[in-house]
């Protein structure tokens, strides 16, 4: 149905944002549309926009609440801060990418 390269997946995200007291992080689910190689439908990915969480986190299913769910449990117990370690250098190096409109 799509012309993709073997190694490409496209997917559909929907987008979630998990608030705690220590911070915040959005969770992207990945509808898996087209892809040779996964081995799923959905895939839920703890992020900050300009950093992802370790795999360990990722949450799988064959729906999309039951990739937030196995996301949910696998990061219950785990800090923001944890999750996310280099997450001020992410930034730093976010800002300091060209401006590709320029």
């Amino acid at each position: 149905m799509f012309d993709l390269n073997t190694d490409d997946m496209l997917s559909k995200i929907h987008q979630y944002k998990l608030n705690r007291p220590d911070g915040w992080c959005y969770i992207a689910i990945h509808e898996v549309i087209a892809s040779e190689k996964a081995k799923v439908g959905f895939i839920a990915v703890p992020n900050m926009v300009v950093q992802e969480a370790e795999q360990q986190y990722f949450g799988i299913g064959d729906s999309a609440e039951s990739a937030l769910s196995d996301c949910l449990i696998k990061i219950k117990s785990v800090s923001i801060t944890t999750l996310f370690p280099n997450l001020e250098e992410s930034y730093k190096q976010f800002d300091s990418t060209p401006d590709l409109n320029d």
